[in-house]
């Protein structure tokens, strides 16, 4: 049974280093698109989320749904970095906890944190793109909160299904 159990928690760990990998292609790509492409992107998403929420969209004035577009817009664009480096946060997080990486959330929020400059930097090589350090500590903030929710998840499974002491079977159902 231990060695099943080992077994599946090497598993979960390759997922996990599978993930942080994914995570960090997508970013990358993301930032490799010239302005025009991340903008016409960004608008087309803010656009569809308007158009949801605001069913009197098209009774607006030019104005009003200008101002609109234009918020959501800024929304969409930084909301995706916050979500993009989220997943990187918490996958890195929980793949260093698997690997028994002391100091693991500290590890991964510096190394998503210097992802996310190296992100910046990646789009000085793009057109029409450049740094900003805003954006920098949007990804950390977005790491931090990955990390948080990695350790949730990790209390919640360790409440869900506690260790047992020395391997013993759980208890036997008290049954009348």
């Amino acid at each position: 049974m231990k060695k099943k159990r080992i077994a599946f928690l090497r598993l979960l760990v390759a997922i996990l280093i599978v993930l942080v990998i994914a995570v960090a292609v997508m970013i990358f790509l993301f930032s490799a698109q010239d302005a025009n492409a991340s903008r016409s992107l960004s608008h087309d998403i803010a656009r569809r989320l308007v158009h949801f929420f605001y069913r009197n969209y098209d009774q607006m004035t030019r104005e009003e749904r200008y101002d609109l577009l234009i918020l959501w817009f800024h929304l969409v664009r930084k909301l995706a970095h916050g979500i993009e480096f989220m997943l990187l946060g918490l996958f890195l997080s929980l793949a260093l906890h698997g690997l028994r990486i002391k100091k693991a959330p500290l590890i991964a929020w510096i190394g998503g944190t210097l992802y996310g400059v190296l992100d910046e930097l990646h789009q000085l090589t793009v057109e029409g793109r450049g740094p900003m350090w805003q954006d920098v500590c949007i990804d950390s903030g977005g790491v931090l909160a990955g990390i948080l929710l990695g350790w949730a998840l990790l209390r919640l499974f360790h409440v869900i299904f506690p260790k047992r002491e020395n391997g013993s079977p759980p208890p036997a159902p008290d049954v009348k």
